[in-house]
């Protein structure tokens, strides 16, 4: 494969990114439900609606203190509040090709 087709294939898989994100935060976060749970709602929404098989890197879901903890930590599943800082970290791997997106959601 050249660059130039590399290129667009990167591009593409980082558009699919973000429309999966829109429609985790159209169709999923909201208060009320656990760290976990939307973990496992956002894979289940990425197979479903995009083929994901697959992330590179483990899902970051974390909301309120939890968004302090660094990335190679596990901390506890904690109850998503109405006020609560919400932060999303996705590597979705579409067609073989890797994209990573996060986004911080107040």
């Amino acid at each position: 494969m050249d660059e130039k087709q590399r290129v667009v294939s990167l591009v593409d898989a980082q558009t699919k990114a973000l429309r999966l994100f829109d429609e985790i935060a159209t169709d999923l976060i909201r208060p009320g439900v656990s760290e976990k749970e939307l973990s496992k709602e956002i894979h289940e929404l990425g197979a479903r609606r995009h083929g994901i098989q697959t992330h590179w890197h483990k899902r970051v879901v974390r909301s309120g203190p939890n968004t302090l903890q660094p990335y190679n930590e596990n901390p506890p599943d904690r109850i998503i509040g109405a006020d609560d800082i919400l932060f999303v970290d996705l590597g979705p791997v579409f067609e073989a090709w890797e994209a990573d997106f996060g986004r911080t959601v107040s």
